[in-house]
Parts: structure tokens; sequence; C-alpha cells
């Protein structure tokens, strides 16, 4: 997927406008930090169906083939032979589990809820770095305005200069202002130069979270940042927001379900207590270069033996035979498999008498397990109404900051507006002209900061609450 998205937005190198809602988007698809997230979802899925594979029978098949020398035993017929044997075992064997003391079924539990631990944690990395991308995103918007406000106090410097000029020719200031106000565009234009370099500094974070390359054309829509009329910081209390956030922040989730799984754990260690039972059966053949088949000789000749005397009522008595010889042929390959198939099935009971104080450790850590993830899960829930509390408290400072900058930068307007009419009139000099300049190049700036960073402060909030972050 994350292949497809990549092919789909790379082509269209330096053409097309990124909104904040795309790069949310793409930089959750190409962020190494939450594709790793997502790969340790997929181990997690792996190990719950791992955990339900349990349940199924364990079949296996083994095959031996070899030659024997010496003194060996005749694997088909079970005795001791010097003679060279060719041999050949087969068996397949299976067994499936009847009762284990239910560790199957816990470990199925277990690992279901930690593979939605995972998820949770994966999700939760998404919303993270969609709140970085968006304070990236809004601090790209933040050093492009104030590169424009740099660019234009230099251009309003210039056109000072120009009336500087002018009244120096007219000798209503002394020469002296001439290089006051230059000095004044040095310095504007030092800024400008800053400026910039914060921009593609901005930018170059806003790319390395998107892991796009340094010299990727990256164009971002630039929207009217407007700050909302209908929200209030003061009408935010802690216990609304702290509720909402317990039903959409992923870690919280994860916490939850990972007291679920050491919950889990503790009867799953516990099951080292009980027997455990299991069926078990087996097919098995054998084969034997040395195998003949005597129920089909071949009558090579008949021999009487020499006399053997036995004393009979003090008579000696001679006694021969008649001796037989045959040739046995070999019994082939899959006659021997057939007449050497075996079968069995059988019921295997393991009971554990004494294990070392093993499982009732097991069991203890377990426990323990339970009351580490209870722990964890509080720590979570305090440090999100920490933050929550945090977040409220540098909305409320945001929005007071903002409209001290505001004012401060309508007096400072002002002000500049009633020094820049007495310098007309020849009434104060330039360097008292520059100074207020000054002072409203920083109000300008201040106050681009303070709407930025207040509009910032509302998007955590928004975060923690749910909503999509968005800037329109």
């Amino acid at each position: 997927m994350a292949v497809v998205f990549l092919a789909a937005v790379l082509p269209a190198r330096g053409q097309d406008v990124w909104s904040l809602e795309r790069c949310i988007t793409y930089a959750q698809e190409a962020n190494l930090t939450v594709q790793q997230a997502r790969a340790n979802v997929k181990v997690a899925a792996l190990s719950e169906r791992q955990a339900k594979a349990a349940r199924l029978p364990n079949v296996g098949a083994n095959v031996d083939a070899g030659e024997q020398f010496g003194r060996t035993i005749d694997p088909t017929t079970n005795q001791f032979n010097t003679t060279g044997i060719g041999y050949n075992r087969l068996s397949l064997s299976a067994s499936v589990p009847l009762f284990n003391g239910g560790r199957i079924h816990h470990s199925v539990q277990q690992s279901k809820w930690e593979a939605q631990a995972a998820q949770s944690d994966a999700e939760q990395t998404g919303s993270d770095l969609a709140l970085q991308v968006a304070q990236a995103y809004l601090n790209v918007l933040l050093t492009e305005e104030q590169r424009q406000s740099a660019n234009r106090r230099v251009d309003q410097s210039r056109r000072q200069q120009e009336v500087t000029q002018k009244l120096i020719a007219a000798g209503t200031v002394p020469m002296a202002d001439k290089f006051n106000i230059e000095a004044q565009i040095a310095r504007d234009e030092q800024a400008a130069v800053q400026a910039q370099n914060s921009v593609d500094l901005a930018f170059l974070s806003l790319k390395q979270l998107l892991q796009l390359e340094p010299d990727f054309d990256l164009q971002i829509e630039r929207p009217s940042v407007v700050i909302p009329a209908d929200v209030n910081p003061e009408n935010y209390s802690l216990q609304p927001v702290y509720s909402a956030a317990l039903e959409t922040q992923p870690n919280v989730k994860a916490a939850e379900y990972r007291i679920r799984s050491a919950e889990a754990g503790v009867p799953l260690a516990k099951a080292d207590y009980f027997p455990s039972v299991s069926l078990f059966g087996s097919l098995s053949s054998n084969y034997s270069s040395q195998y003949l088949d005597f129920a089909n000789g071949t009558l090579l000749r008949t021999e009487l033996t020499p006399p053997v005397i036995v004393r009979v009522n003090d008579v000696d008595v001679p006694i021969q035979q008649y001796v037989s010889y045959y040739d046995y042929p070999k019994t082939p390959y899959f006659t021997q498999l057939d007449q050497n198939f075996g079968q069995g099935v059988g019921v295997s009971l393991n009971i554990p008498l004494y294990q070392n104080g093993r499982v009732r450790l097991n069991v203890e850590r377990a426990r323990l397990g339970v009351l580490a993830a209870q722990l964890q899960d509080n720590q979570t829930r305090q440090q999100l109404k920490n933050d929550i509390q945090t977040a409220i408290a540098n909305a409320r400072s945001a929005r007071k900051q903002l409209d001290a900058a505001l004012r401060t930068y309508e007096a400072m307007q002002a002000a500049y507006s009633n020094t820049e009419k007495r310098h007309s009139l020849g009434v104060v000099n330039t360097l008292e002209l520059t100074t207020a300049k000054t002072n409203l190049d920083n109000a300008e700036n201040d106050l681009i900061v303070a709407r930025y960073d207040y509009l910032f402060r509302l998007k955590i909030l928004d975060f923690y609450q749910g909503k999509e972050l968005r800037l329109k």
C-alpha cells in the first residue's frame, strides 16, 4: 500500500500543492517509525495465529536409509546378522493435545490482547506523527509570513530612504540621517536573510517528517490562517477534555489491552500445575536388503546326510535324513513395506510431580506482571491528564499573549505613524524614526508568532478530543 501511495505522489513532483491533510496522510504511509510500528502489528498477529495453531495436531514423517556392517540386527527379522544389510525405515506419527490445563486457550487470549495493544501503539504513533506534521506545517506558514514581513520592511526602509534624501536635499534634516537610514536598511536586509534561512529550515523539518529528499520541490497549501472566533480556552475544563481523550487516545487503549494480556498470563502460568493429556498415533514399515521370501523358494537339490550313530537298547543304530536345499529370492521393496506395515494408537498422560518451584515462581511473576501493567495504565492516564492540563493552560496563555501582542502592535503602529508624520515635518530625526520602526517591526513579529502559537495550542486541544487536524 505504501509503495502504491508513494508512486502516486512522487511523479507529480514540483507540480501540485500539498495540503496539511495530504502531508499527514503521506507521512503516516512513508515515515519509518510508523512503518516499524505497523511491522510490530504484523508480528503480534503472527504470534496470535501461532497460539491458535497449537490446537491443531502435530504430524511428522521420518525416513531412514543406510547400510549396516558387522554384527547388527536385521530391522525386519529383529535377529543378529553379520552380513552387510541395506535398510530403509519409514514412519509417520501424529499427536493432538486433549487437555493441558487451559494453556492453549489462555495463550490465545494473551496473544489476542497483545495484538490489539500493538495495533493501538501503531495508531498512537500515527497520531503523534500527525501532530508533529501539523506543527511543522504551521511553522512553515509562520516563517513564510515572517519572511514576507521582513521583505516588506526592507521595501519600506528603502522608500523611507528616498524620503530622507529629499528632506536632506531640502535642508530639513541633517546629513547624518542618511547614515542612520542606511544602517536601518542593512539591519532589515539581514533580518530578511535570516527569515529566508528560517523558511528553508522549516521546510527541511517538514520534509524529514515526510521522509522526502532535501531537494524535493515541496509546495504547500497556504490557507488563510483564521483564529476561530467561537473558541475560548477559558471555557475548556479538564474533565470533559480528559473524558474525550480516554475514548480517543490509542495509548490508553493499549495500556488497557496490556492489563488484559497480563491477566491472561496468570492462568497461563498456572496451567503447568495440571497434567497434560494427548492422543497419539503412528504408522511405520521397514525394508531390509537381506529379507528373504521363504514362501517362494526354488528346490535346488536333496541330499542324504551322513549317518549318525545312535545307541538304542545297547545297539548302535545309524540314522540318516534327507535335507532339501532351496534358493530363496529376496522380498521386493514394496512387498516388504506392505508386510512390515504397522500401526499404533494411544493416549499419553504427563503428570507434573515436582518442578523445583518453577511453576509457583512463574505464577508469582505473572501476578507481578498484572500489577506492573496496572501501574503503567495509571501512569498513562495520569500523564494524559497532565498533558491536557498543560495544553489547556498553554492555550489560555497563548490567547492572552495574542491579545497583548495585538494591543502592542496597534500601539506601536500608531506611534510609528505619528513619528513618521513628525519626521516628514522635520520635527524628529531619522534615529527616532528608525527606533519607532524597529519597535513596530518587533511588535509585528511578536504578533505573527503569537497568532500561530495560539492556533497550534488549539490544534493540540483538538487532538486530545479526537478531532481531525485541519486548517480550513
